[in-house]
């Protein structure tokens, strides 16, 4: 049996210097593992916890 390899191209590339490029790894760097958007993830946790079944 004989496999194929497809090559795929990245479409919709956006090209940028390098600075611009270490600029967002370190924003995305210093993003990582932080939860943005805390009072909405506690409203969630809060509405999830007081049902007592979920509707399908």
């Amino acid at each position: 049996m004989e496999t194929t390899k497809t090559t795929v191209k990245a479409s919709k590339v956006i090209s940028m210097s390098a600075k611009t490029k270490e600029k967002i790894a370190t924003v995305a760097a210093s993003l990582k593992g932080k939860e943005l958007f805390t009072d909405k993830i506690e409203l969630a946790k809060k509405t999830l916890s007081e049902l007592k079944s979920l509707p399908i």
